[in-house]
């Protein structure tokens, strides 16, 4: 009886140790994951489809005979006073309007550091060390990225800039330092509270946060 009491005791000790730890790790993303957000989206050909591959032409078929052809109607008399578009004009209108692609980026809510300073928490070396796997294996072709540092609205915008800018290097600097990623493919910057993602609750813990960018291949 006395040693089930025992293990008894040893197991719910070993669990109450344990779940901060569990509690820690919850939510941390793994280098597939992040790979897969700060990877750039593939880039459609000319004909911005999936190329038919394997298809035969409908000419190759020797019982094949073009369908008859009706002749177009003529065009009808403009109105006086009235220019008829031009077929440039017409083409420029019928072509979309190009938008060029964001960044891909990723927010990293589970690197934390102690309050009001530089100093990363233990508990963010999870989220570190995947980072680090992903930017050398799943993202090993990627050339540049850019470390982000976000603060909250508390404090003057001159502390909270350079807070945010020695969050940013200390991160590249454990990249660099512990999983051996190439400190020329990592830049660093401070934006203090300039960018806040609950723009409506300034002080939210969501604004303290690292923001890591693709920069392009």
């Amino acid at each position: 009886m006395s040693a089930r009491v025992v293990i008894g005791v040893g197991v719910l000790a070993f669990l109450a140790s344990g779940a901060p730890q569990l509690q820690a790790q919850t939510g941390v993303p793994s280098p597939a994951d992040i790979g897969q957000q700060l990877r750039p989206a593939p880039k459609l050909g000319p004909s911005q489809g999936i190329p038919q591959i394997g298809v035969p032409r409908p000419e190759a078929n020797p019982s094949f005979r073009p369908a008859a052809t009706s002749p177009e109607p003529s065009t009808p008399a403009q109105p006086v006073g009235k220019k008829r578009p031009s077929a440039g004009a017409a083409v420029a209108s019928r072509t979309p309007a190009t938008t060029e692609s964001r960044a891909p980026s990723m927010a990293f809510s589970t690197i934390q550091f102690a309050f009001g300073s530089a100093q990363l928490t233990p508990e963010s070396s999870a989220t570190l060390k995947n980072l680090g796997d992903a930017l050398n294996h799943q993202l090993a072709d990627q050339k540049s990225f850019l470390i982000e540092g976000h603060t909250d609205r508390k404090g003057a915008r001159a502390y909270n800039d350079e807070l945010s800018k020695g969050r940013a290097d200390a991160v590249k600097d454990y990249l660099v330092r512990e999983t051996g990623v190439s400190p020329d493919r990592l830049q660093t910057i401070g934006k203090g509270f300039s960018e806040p993602v609950d723009s409506k609750n300034p002080y939210a813990a969501a604004n303290r946060r690292v923001v890591v960018v693709n920069q392009g291949s």
